[in-house]
């Protein structure tokens, strides 16, 4: 798979960092997280929320290009919790957006599997192979902590992030229909996939 020639993919994301793995994020799922996260400290707090060990971030020299977000054992890369968003929001509103996180929240992923929470790529970078070297690190990521598969899920909505998982070598699984949350989050059903890490080539680089 073709990446960028400078591409550093790099588990961590140093304090600098933050606000631009945040700006990726609401990029990309604004429509969907903007019920739960959209407020006038939108940019803090999502970059605030962010569990640095937990995203890999495509590096072209120090502009950060795309973020995947991972899971594992139910350690989410988002710290969501209900007292976070009732500090930031107040008791009303963050017990509303609370319980819009949970619909939100990926299911957690089998004691075998490694999580893509969320995956990103900076609309100036598509199409340069920033998608599927993050992909990559996330198998290599998985296969170093011994673990068997990774999972993900995507919404019915964004049909191009389901045609790099396809091709990449993602198996579409279980589909959960959501009608309740297209008005509200613009998606009205989950897919999840799945990809055998066994069956993937090392990577000797």
């Amino acid at each position: 798979m073709s990446t960028t020639t400078t591409l550093d993919i790099r588990l961590g994301l140093p304090a600098d960092a933050r606000p631009a793995a945040a700006a990726l994020y609401w990029e990309a799922f604004s429509r969907k997280a903007g019920p739960v996260l959209d407020g006038p400290r939108r940019a803090g707090f999502v970059a605030e929320s962010l569990v640095p060990g937990r995203v890999l971030g495509a590096w072209d020299g120090d502009r950060l290009l795309g973020v995947a977000f991972l899971q594992q054992d139910g350690a989410a890369p988002m710290d969501l919790s209900l007292r976070r968003l009732v500090r930031e929001f107040g008791p009303v509103r963050g017990l509303w957006r609370g319980l819009l996180a949970r619909c939100l929240a990926s299911t957690t992923p089998d004691a075998d599997e490694l999580m893509i929470d969320s995956l990103a790529v900076s609309g100036a970078a598509r199409g340069r192979g920033v998608g599927g070297a993050l992909l990559d690190a996330v198998v290599e990521q998985a296969r170093a902590r011994g673990l068997r598969r990774v999972r993900l899920e995507v919404v019915d909505t964004n049909p191009r992030a389901r045609a790099l998982y396809e091709r990449f070598g993602f198996r579409a699984g279980e589909t959960v229909r959501t009608p309740y949350l297209r008005r509200l989050m613009g998606f009205g059903a989950v897919t999840t996939m799945r990809y055998d890490v066994e069956s993937a080539p090392v990577n000797a680089g």
